[in-house]
């Protein structure tokens, strides 16, 4: 009966919303198997049907090379940090405005629906001014089935956030074990 009602007490202090547990990590978790996905995905195609795949790399670095003219690993790695960057950013966007006693299915289709209205957005918008070399590939449909892989990463952000409040949860069992008088 006592342990019960010491896990009892344990779960009351796991606070309700955590900005880190609920948001930021689950963003990044998102962000970070979304921008893999994409970056995948990315280099498969323009590898098949270009035959250079750390192209998509060098096009995303194409955000400080105005001119097109990036080369290089360092241009690869820059693009690559900068396409990893943006999706942790989007990622965590989207773990702040999905609510927190959704679903699996509800975040998979709003998350979808998030990737779509950022690849309209960034296709129309950002893309011209942000990258012109990018731009001036116009690999529209491409990236639209890269957003789409982005969204279907996104649908994760329930699991992650339910496996951060077990350990946040075990966290508090084993301080209040460790402060257990024996």
């Amino acid at each position: 009966m006592r342990i019960r009602g010491q896990r009892g007490a344990v779960a009351a202090r796991v606070e309700p919303w955590s900005l880190l547990r609920d948001v930021v990590l689950p963003g990044a978790v998102a962000g970070m198997l979304g921008a893999f996905a994409m970056a995948l995905l990315a280099c498969a195609c323009t590898g098949v049907l270009q035959g250079a795949p750390w192209r998509p790399a060098l096009l995303t670095a194409g955000l400080f090379f105005r001119q097109g003219a990036a080369q290089g690993a360092e241009a690869v790695l820059l693009g690559l940090l900068i396409h990893f960057a943006v999706a942790g950013g989007m990622a965590t966007g989207f773990a702040l405005l999905l609510p927190r006693k959704g679903t699996a299915v509800v975040a998979l289709l709003l998350g979808l629906l998030y990737s779509l209205a950022m690849w309209g957005v960034m296709t129309r918008l950002i893309l011209p001014f942000g990258s012109p070399p990018l731009s001036r590939e116009d690999p529209s449909a491409l990236l639209l089935l890269l957003h789409l892989a982005f969204g279907a990463a996104l649908g994760t952000v329930p699991a992650v956030r339910r496996v951060l409040t077990r350990v946040d949860l075990l966290r508090h069992r084993l301080l209040a074990l460790r402060a257990a008088p024996r």
